[in-house]
């Protein structure tokens, strides 16, 4: 397949890629990605699109992952949706801690005239 130039846009950015996919194939991508972060934005306090964008990638990989290894729910550890309550209550958290800990890193970074 042919190598375009393609314009998306995501959280209020723009960006010009280069791809062998086909337009339809890269809109669907965007809008599924679009979709997670609006998940992670309506569930969530987090409104920073790098922040938004960091949880909805996390979220997606883990989908991803799940579906390579056939990963299911316990049977024995309560129903489906309390096991998925479960798993994304600790997703949260670990989220959650990941971006307390990115924000700690950049403050000492620009307190100390670095960039980041």
């Amino acid at each position: 397949m042919p190598v375009r130039t393609l314009r998306i846009e995501v959280l209020g950015s723009s960006f010009t890629i280069q791809t062998d996919e086909t337009p339809d194939y890269l809109r669907e991508v965007v809008a599924r990605f679009t979709r997670k972060a609006d998940e992670v934005r309506a569930a969530s306090r987090v409104s920073d699109p790098l922040k938004v964008a960091i949880l909805a990638g996390l979220y997606l990989v883990d989908e991803l992952e799940r579906a390579k290894t056939g990963m299911r729910a316990d049977p024995g550890s309560g129903s489906a949706r309390e096991t998925a309550a479960a798993i994304e209550a600790e997703a949260d958290r670990l989220a959650v801690r990941m971006l307390e800990r990115l924000d700690e890193g950049l403050a000492r970074a620009e307190g100390k005239g670095q960039r980041p």
